[in-house]
């Protein structure tokens, strides 16, 4: 069981770093946000209004705290995808543990709308969860989306993620105001992923 905080520096992938947050990626994160907020809105319940820089500041003030203190279930870890030179905001991503004792996890993720439909998203969702297997030596890797969330669900799908129910009437939709269901998808076995390299630090 991880009993401190988890192990990451960062993962690398062809295209992508992958890493925790810091702090100075404030004004990259708010215009992304900025960009992608008709989308985000759509089904992230934190996106229903615009944060400022500063909230973003606060977010990864705390998110900094979050990777050198030791890992909680319900906690999510926060980690931003940028390109391998630092410098271009691709989209954010986390490692929720679920249970420690097992260990499995939950990962989410959104994606900076000038770069979706590239294949961003997938490729960190393999690399991330290859990580989580094979470091944090996790037994299950879980995304719950939506049901409405179609491209969320594709991602899944893409990766030979399976499909393992809907849950009816499980959660609000992102503004709110009406009941929806859930998709729950899982992996258990890394074998089932689509082939890549990747290393991590």
């Amino acid at each position: 069981m991880l009993k401190g905080p988890i192990p990451l520096k960062v993962i690398k992938t062809e295209r992508l770093l992958i890493r925790p947050v810091r702090i100075s990626d404030a004004p990259l994160m708010h215009e992304a946000m900025k960009t992608s907020f008709n989308e985000l809105k759509q089904w992230m319940p934190w996106a229903q209004s615009l944060a400022s820089l500063r909230d973003t500041e606060v977010y990864l003030a705390h998110g900094e705290r979050l990777w050198s203190s030791p890992a909680h279930d319900g906690v999510e870890q926060p980690l931003q995808i940028m390109d391998p030179t630092n410098r271009i905001y691709y989209g954010a991503t986390g490692i929720k543990p679920a249970n420690l004792s097992i260990p499995s996890f939950e990962i989410g993720y959104w994606v900076n709308q000038p770069y979706a439909n590239k294949g961003i998203i997938t490729e960190a969702m393999n690399a991330l969860t290859r990580f989580l297997f094979q470091v944090l030596k996790a037994k299950r890797v879980e995304i719950n989306c939506e049901q409405d969330n179609v491209k969320s669900s594709k991602v899944a799908i893409r990766l030979n993620y399976d499909l393992e129910g809907t849950l009816r009437n499980h959660r609000l939709n992102a503004s709110g105001q009406a009941v929806t269901q859930s998709l729950i998808y899982s992996c258990i076995d890394i074998a089932k992923l689509p082939p890549m390299l990747y290393h991590w630090d």
